[in-house]
């Protein structure tokens, strides 16, 4: 009774994974016929030595083989993901399988100070066509896509033969009662209402092996990861030269000009009114010495000079004291690490405590620094709102990927109501 409850789910289930997995082979059909009566055509009616029609033959051949390969090339391009994701819903439907696969992402583009743009791998004078071929990169030249293809081309050849028992036996009963080859087609009919409720279960195995993520290589997941901090960094360059550009350009420059202008009045009253003179070359004089200290803030924020000459805990200390809110420092680091780390370090801090003042809406933060089994260790705790995320697209994201460059790492503990913490651990090795 149960085996006969099955047959209608059987040959529905049988039909849906022929429509799944025919293309292949019948694009492969289709082609290979097609160019060997093309080919054929053109040596019908060669008249030749028996080398040279062997030869015609074999090039026909290699030929055909070609085209077939640049359709299923082409076809596996286009629909191969559709179909893996198709069967992936199939099985975990049918069968309670559950698949963890990742696509590569569209990387971002980044416009360059010289007015360019970077897809991660190339530039392009137009942000369109730096987002159209950071498109292509991403679906075109991702392993996952391929290892789709793979499943496509083999489930054509085992999947598809196993599934299309029952229907063959039917279709093909039905036709042979119908010429009058009763017995043997009431037997073939039988044959497939019998394979009906199991032919459909080849899914499994063939899924188990083909349907997952793509194998990948310790070194290929390390490229994907260097890739993905490239893109970070450049980005990261690319709004630390605007902040310099836009810092000078409204500060300091404007700053400068209008001194230049005064000193240009103050020339040409000194005659006529000395004391306006003295009065615009005072004011001149003040323009300079805030353009001066625009210039010093500007600087210690490229490279600050108390984390050059005093080191990263003192940096981190005078950080403290510079914040709007009230920030404990505690240190155990017993000497400096190397200047790279040192800055990551420095400036991960920094960024932790602008969001705390920013969006934590915190009345207290502590910072911790320690250095343990050749891991240097910054923490920033606050007792704030939470609910801070290394979401997408986030600041802690990209603090995240900024730290991994170094083989660090960034956890976060920031439940609703707080407190949070947020610790970046980067291996380094003290002078």
């Amino acid at each position: 009774m149960r085996w006969f409850s099955g047959i209608l789910p059987g040959l529905y289930r049988s039909v849906v994974l022929i429509a799944l997995t025919v293309l292949m082979p019948v694009i492969a059909v289709l082609v290979g016929f097609g160019g060997s009566q093309l080919a054929y055509s053109w040596t019908a009616d060669l008249s030749a030595p028996v080398l040279v029609r062997a030869l015609a033959v074999f090039g026909e051949t290699l030929v055909i083989i070609l085209w077939i390969g640049a359709a299923l090339w082409i076809t596996h391009l286009l629909t191969s993901r559709q179909l893996a994701q198709a069967a992936r819903g199939v099985a975990h439907s049918w069968l309670g399988m559950r698949f963890e696969v990742a696509y590569r992402p569209v990387p971002p583009v980044t416009r360059m100070a010289n007015g360019h743009w970077w897809d991660g791998e190339e530039y392009h004078k137009s942000e369109r066509e730096a987002r159209r071929r950071a498109r292509i990169q991403a679906r075109f030249h991702d392993a996952q896509l391929h290892w789709d293809g793979l499943w496509a081309g083999v489930a054509g050849v085992t999947v598809l033969p196993v599934a299309a028992l029952p229907v063959l036996g039917l279709a093909g009963g039905l036709y042979l009662v119908l010429t009058s080859y009763a017995v043997i087609g009431v037997a073939a009919m039988m044959a497939g209402l019998a394979a009906a409720p199991f032919a459909w279960r080849i899914l499994r195995p063939v899924a188990q092996r083909l349907l997952g993520s793509a194998p990948r290589s310790v070194l290929g997941k390390r490229v994907d990861e260097l890739e993905a901090i490239r893109a970070d960094q450049t980005q990261a360059q690319a709004a630390e030269l605007e902040r310099i550009e836009r810092g000078l350009h409204d500060g300091a420059q404007a700053r400068l000009v209008a001194m230049g202008m005064a000193i240009q009045a103050a020339q040409q009253m000194v005659d006529s009114n000395p004391d306006a003179a003295k009065k615009i070359l005072a004011d001149a004089r003040s323009t300079s010495a805030t353009a001066l200290a625009e210039l010093r803030s500007l600087v210690r924020g490229i490279n600050p000079p108390v984390l050059t000459e005093r080191g990263l805990v003192d940096a981190v200390r005078a950080l403290a004291l510079d914040a709007p809110l009230h920030v404990d420092v505690h240190c155990s680091v017993p000497s400096r690490p190397e200047r790279p780390i040192e800055s990551a370090v420095y400036f991960a801090v920094a960024e932790l405590l602008a969001n705390v003042a920013k969006h934590a809406h915190a009345s207290e933060v502590r910072i911790e620094l320690g250095y343990f089994d050749r891991m240097l260790t910054a923490t920033v705790t606050d007792d704030g709102v939470g609910g801070a995320a290394k979401s997408t697209g986030s600041g802690l994201n990209g603090l995240e990927r900024r730290m991994m460059a170094f083989g660090g790492r960034l956890e976060v503990d920031s439940p609703v109501g707080g407190p949070t913490r947020v610790s970046v651990e980067v291996p380094c090795v003290l002078s």
